[in-house]
């Protein structure tokens, strides 16, 4: 979940892209069981987290940077 540029620059593969301010809208299209939620930088994360945590979803906020994702083997992709 992030902002379109940040997408562009890079993501984990397999992720579902939806951007903080139309969360709300789109909880449907969230993949069940844990959600572990990562923004490139802010507080983003925690507040995502939050809202999913205030609709009954089981979520984790990540507020490593992005390049640590790496560092633990997930698949980073462009585009």
């Amino acid at each position: 979940m992030c902002r379109d540029s940040e997408r562009a620059a890079g993501h984990i593969k397999g992720s579902v892209h939806i951007s903080i301010h139309q969360l709300h809208k789109r909880l449907g299209e969230v993949p069940g069981g844990t959600v572990w939620v990562h923004y490139a930088g802010g507080m983003r994360a925690g507040i995502a987290a939050s809202l999913l945590d205030s609709a009954g979803r089981d979520a984790v906020a990540v507020d490593d940077g992005f390049d640590s994702v790496t560092n633990v083997g997930l698949n980073v992709v462009a585009g």
